[in-house]
Formats: structure tokens, C-alpha cells, sequence
């Protein structure tokens, strides 16, 4: 396909593309619904499109236009199809009995999402906007919210992923693919909340995240179930060309194609049963590694195949003796991050942190048979600053039929009688919960709760407004999976 150089440039539909100016060799580049102006100067006969009735490509037209190909007798004609039809020329995967245009090339969720759409948006917040637009982030208000997240890495659990810089000092610094999830997925919303972004901008926003998020959600689908994703995209789309264009077309230029393909989601996922299946993470991870060995200057891309076939002779090895991979895997030495501490005298006097739980304990177990008798407690490492850099004391729990979040404060177990071990978590709860944006929000308690371990569903990472005092809940994204373990 030709992409960006033809008048059809996006391979799934045959949307034909606007252009923002009106001078001499400007470029059909963009991708609004509606591009109509008073003067119909820039686009003219172009088509309103609704983004529920998209003309989708057709098997039957790509074949008619890789004949028209063959047969041009000059370049000039052939560039001219290409121009026209979007189709440059016919791959070799065609040989294949897979191959059914426009569906052998799904759409991949780890660029598109994260590094196109993703990065878009904030340089039209950040950059390529005016200060009169509602949109528009200065300077001043970008450094506050890149500092937040700088900070915000301090509660974020580190196994979820590493640590998150300051978009506005490291945006042009390789800012990795993690720390745009992060952004999507975690941060800009409670932040934009925190620094009062205009709420059409905001609510728009919201329906990209959702959007992006129940499309990476590994689940089963329904027809209902897709089509409530075409409407979050839909609305997104529709409320971008609103907010961000207007009735201006000289802004069309911000009508990508990044943004306008966010359509296709859903029928991708209709198509392959999942959007994750065009991500090229794995391929690119595995093009990385593999590139990192090449040691031959004289003859690297037989290198190169020899490496590859000797990877996929140990992979065929291990599927059919199990035995010799086992003994090949390395032992990922586990963090402590707990440790056991002995309950002092000087603890068991009133007013103490101990006698606090002690209490909670007490009033939790009140009606159970006996006395209550703790035998341990554990509490977050304290010794390794390494370790502690980062907390992992914030969890969910399932508890009744309902959702709680909290901070740990210790855990402490107890032996029954018949030798089972009771094991309770004391925590400080996040109370006045309620949703926000489609994600959990609320404040922190002021009293002390208990609850027993297995009602713990996930660890979880929170931020906290410092001038509204909001708790924000983060949970684990879906997109953490694409990440390889570095990452």
C-alpha cells in the first residue's frame, strides 16, 4: 500500500484523504469526517463521511487495480494509479492461501496506541497549539504536571513497570513505549483532573483511554461487546474534529491518519478475535535481540541466519524434550520485601502502633470462639533504599461483593488450635469511593481497618491529588503484557 503518497492512503477503507492549505503540490495528508468550508477551496466534491457507514476496501477492487498495475506500459501511469487507488504493488505473501485484503495486515495496537496517537495528542496539547485553544497546556502547567509524574513513581508498585520520567523535560529524550502507556493509561487523566483541564478536552480523552483499554482487555466478545468499542472511538473521533479542528480548515492537518484508523479497532477485533495479535512488540523484541549478537563484520547477515536457524532448532528441541529446557531456565532470585519482626515489649503499652492493630484485630474477630493470640507480624522492608524506592503496600480486596482499596499498614497471623494459620492484613482504607472517568477515586480514611489476606485480589499503585487530596486507584493496564521483563 502507498500510505501518506496516495489520495486513498489508508489501507482498510477507501476514505479519500483532505489537505489543510490551498497552495501549489499541497498533499492530500489527512483524514477528517467532514472537511467542507465556505469556500470549498481546499477539498472540493470531497464527501462527508459517517464514521458508522466507512466504505471499506474490497478484494474484488484490489485485484482490478494490481492487473491496472501490471499492465501500465510507464511510470507516469503507474505512479498515477498508485496515486489514485492507494495500492503500490502486489507483495509476496499474496502467494500464500491466507492472503485476503484488506484483512492480512491487521492494525498494531503497540504503535498506533501508544507511539502515534499517544505522542500526537500531546504535542497538539503541549506544542502545536495557541494559548486561546482549550487545549492548549503552556509551559508553566506541562512542567507542573511532567514533575507529578516524576513523583508519582514512588506509589506505582515496581513490578508494574519501570520508573516514569517527566514527559515535558524527557519528551525528546526516547521516552519509552511503557511511559506513554503510563501516561494513557494511569496519569493524565487524575492529573488533568488535579490541574483543572477544560472538561469537553477531558471527557473526550476519557473515551480514547477507555477505548484503548477495553480493546487491549484479553476477553471474550460479543457483537454488543465490540460495537460499545466502536462507540467510544466514534465519540472520540467525532469530539477530536470538534475540539481540535472546528470549522477552521486550515487545522485539518491535525485529522491524522493515526487518529482516524482508531475506527478500524473494532472491526480488527471482529476480523482476528483480538487487537493484540497485530502488535509488532514480539517481532521487534525479537529483531533487537537476535541483532545484538551479530559479531561478524565480514559476512553479518549469514551470521545472522545462523543465529536464527540455531534459536529455532532449541526451541524445536525443548517442544519435543521438555527436559532440556527446564534445565535451561535460569532462577529469578526473588526481592524480599517483607520482613518478620518480633513484637517488643515496649509495643503492648497503650497508644502504640501495635496496640492500634491489636485493637482492629480485636474488634474484627469479635464473636469468634477464644482469645485472640497473634503469633507474628510482618511489615515493608525498611533497609534497602533500592527496595523501598518504590511501594508495593497498596492492594484491592474482594470483600462481601465489594470493592475495597487501601495502604497496608502490617500483617499478622495466628495459629488455631487445630495448627491452620489465620493470616490478617491491618490497613488504612481509601473510603468515599466512587468512579470517575470509568476508574476508581476516593479519600484516605482516617481510621484503621482489618481484613483477612485472601480477600486481597491485586497489588495496586495510587496517586493523590496534592491540592484536591483524591486518591487515585491505578490498576495493572492491560499493555503491561506487550512489555518484555527489562521494560
Amino acid at each position: 500500500m502507498a500510505g501518506h503518497l496516495a489520495l486513498f492512503g489508508d489501507r482498510f477503507s477507501m476514505v479519500k484523504a483532505a489537505r489543510s492549505n490551498t497552495a501549489k503540490g499541497s498533499k492530500f495528508l489527512y483524514y477528517p469526517m467532514d472537511a467542507t468550508e465556505p469556500s470549498d477551496k481546499y477539498n472540493p466534491g470531497r464527501n462527508i463521511y459517517n464514521l458508522s457507514e466507512i466504505p471499506y476496501r474490497q478484494e474484488s477492487g484490489y485485484w482490478k487495480t494490481i492487473t491496472e498495475l501490471s499492465e501500465a506500459r510507464t511510470k507516469a501511469h503507474r505512479a498515477t494509479i498508485v496515486t489514485q487507488t492507494g495500492v503500490s504493488r502486489m507483495p509476496l505473501c499474496v502467494a500464500g492461501g491466507a492472503f485476503l485484503h484488506p484483512t492480512y495486515f491487521p492494525i498494531d495496537p503497540f504503535h498506533l496506541f501508544y507511539e502515534n496517537c499517544m505522542t500526537f495528542i500531546w504535542d497538539i496539547w503541549t506544542l502545536n497549539s495557541k494559548p486561546d485553544e482549550i487545549f492548549h497546556v503552556n509551559s508553566e502547567v506541562a512542567a507542573t504536571l511532567g514533575q507529578m509524574v516524576a513523583k508519582a513513581t514512588a506509589t506505582l508498585p515496581p513490578s508494574f513497570c519501570g520508573p516514569i520520567r517527566d514527559p515535558h523535560l524527557k519528551r525528546n529524550s526516547q521516552y519509552k513505549i511503557y511511559e506513554w502507556m503510563a501516561l494513557l493509561h494511569w496519569y493524565l487523566i487524575p492529573l488533568a483532573i488535579e490541574l483543572h483541564f477544560d472538561k469537553a478536552v477531558l471527557d473526550n480523552f476519557a473515551n480514547f483511554v477507555e477505548g484503548v483499554e477495553s480493546a487491549m482487555t484479553v476477553a471474550d466478545r460479543t457483537y454488543e461487546d465490540i460495537g460499545k468499542i466502536f462507540v467510544l472511538f466514534a465519540d472520540f473521533i467525532d469530539g477530536f474534529e470538534k475540539i481540535y479542528v472546528g470549522k477552521d480548515p486550515t487545522k485539518i492537518s491535525r485529522c491524522r491518519l493515526c487518529i482516524f484508523q482508531l475506527v478500524h479497532v473494532p472491526q480488527h477485533i471482529y476480523w482476528n478475535g483480538s487487537i493484540r495479535v497485530g502488535s509488532q512488540a514480539p517481532c521487534e523484541r525479537a529483531i533487537g535481540e537476535v541483532g545484538h549478537k551479530i559479531r561478524s563484520k565480514k559476512a553479518p547477515f549469514s551470521n545472522l541466519a545462523n543465529i536464527i536457524y540455531e534459536k529455532e532448532l532449541v526451541k524445536i528441541l525443548s517442544l519435543l524434550v521438555p527436559d532440556l529446557h527446564q534445565d535451561t531456565v535460569p532462577k529469578v532470585e526473588q526481592k524480599r520485601l517483607l520482613v518478620k519482626k518480633k513484637i517488643l515489649k515496649r509495643e503492648k503499652k497503650s497508644g502504640t502502633n501495635f496496640m492500634v492493630h491489636f485493637g482492629a484485630l480485636q474488634t474484627f474477630l469479635q464473636g469468634e470462639d477464644g482469645e485472640v493470640d497473634i503469633d507474628s507480624r510482618a511489615s515493608e522492608l525498611q533497609g534497602d533504599l533500592s527496595l523501598c524506592a518504590r511501594s508495593s503496600r497498596y492492594f484491592e480486596a474482594s470483600m462481601a461483593g465489594t470493592t475495597h482499596f487501601g495502604e497496608v499498614l502490617a500483617f499478622y497471623a495466628r495459629t488455631q488450635p487445630d495448627g491452620d494459620v489465620d493470616e490478617f492484613v491491618v490497613y488504612c482504607p481509601v473510603v468515599e469511593l466512587h468512579m470517575q472517568y470509568r476508574r476508581w477515586q476516593g479519600k484516605w480514611g482516617t481510621t484503621v481497618e482489618v481484613a483477612r489476606v485472601s480477600s486481597i485480589v491485586a497489588i495496586v499503585g495510587i496517586w493523590v491529588g496534592p491540592s484536591l487530596q483524591d486518591v487515585h486507584i491505578l490498576r495493572k493496564h492491560p499493555g503491561l503484557s506487550l512489555l518484555s521483563e527489562a521494560e
